[in-house]
């Protein structure tokens, strides 16, 4: 069962959760802190420590990531759009609460799910 929620929340079907949650983000020799400023089962909003770096990776989108949570699962998602230094992406496959909690609460990485030519 797929609702949309009501009350300005756009297309988005869950509502985001805001977290502060401290990841990295690496690409061959590139590393840049990640924060999750939010997330919910259907997708997560990015703020990046070397913004030109990360924004350099993340543009033009669509871009593929790998996101493992604390745990060593490992998440497929598509960056959907990135500017600012910010980063908005959809998970491939709906999370489960317990794997949205697991990520606000706990150190991830990003890596692109393609490697770099």
């Amino acid at each position: 069962m797929d609702q949309k929620l009501e009350g300005g929340l756009g297309n988005r079907t869950w509502q985001r959760q805001n977290c502060g949650t401290e990841g990295v983000f690496t690409v061959d020799a590139f590393q840049s802190r990640a924060f999750m400023v939010d997330a919910s089962p259907g997708g997560f909003k990015l703020r990046f420590e070397q913004i030109e770096g990360a924004m350099g990776y993340l543009t033009p989108p669509p871009v593929d990531l790998l996101v493992t949570n604390s745990h060593g699962t490992v998440f497929s998602a598509t960056v959907m759009w990135a500017k600012d230094g910010l980063a908005g992406a959809r998970f491939y496959a709906y999370l489960s609460l317990d794997d949205v909690v697991t990520l606000m609460t706990g150190k991830f990485t990003l890596k692109l799910a393609k490697p770099t030519t």
